[in-house]
């Protein structure tokens, strides 16, 4: 015999997030605008969220985006050398230097 299934409690339903909200639910240039205003520092963690996300990050919009919100950042790109295998690095200037 099988115990009665507890639905979930009421404070569990308000900690939980809606499952259907999602930021792939909102319109593409919804989504490029908000994308644009984040930290390029942010990318590599937001490429590993999806496909999606990692083809936004690539896509020429973002960067004319990025541009027009005036969010552009400079950075150095490094490629270091060693035995047979090549390294990429991104440096980018600190925030607050002191």
């Amino acid at each position: 015999m099988s115990s009665p299934k507890k639905g979930k409690s009421k404070r569990e339903e308000e900690q939980s997030p809606p499952q259907s909200c999602t930021f792939l639910s909102l319109p593409y240039d919804l989504l490029l605008t908000c994308v644009a205003r984040i930290s390029r520092l942010y990318y590599p963690s937001l490429s590993l969220v999806s496909k999606t996300f990692r083809s936004l990050l690539d896509s020429p919009e973002l960067y004319k985006e990025r541009s027009r919100l005036g969010q552009t950042e400079s950075c150095l790109y490094v490629c270091v050398s060693h035995t047979n295998a090549n390294r990429w690095y991104t440096l980018r200037k600190l925030l607050n230097p002191r």
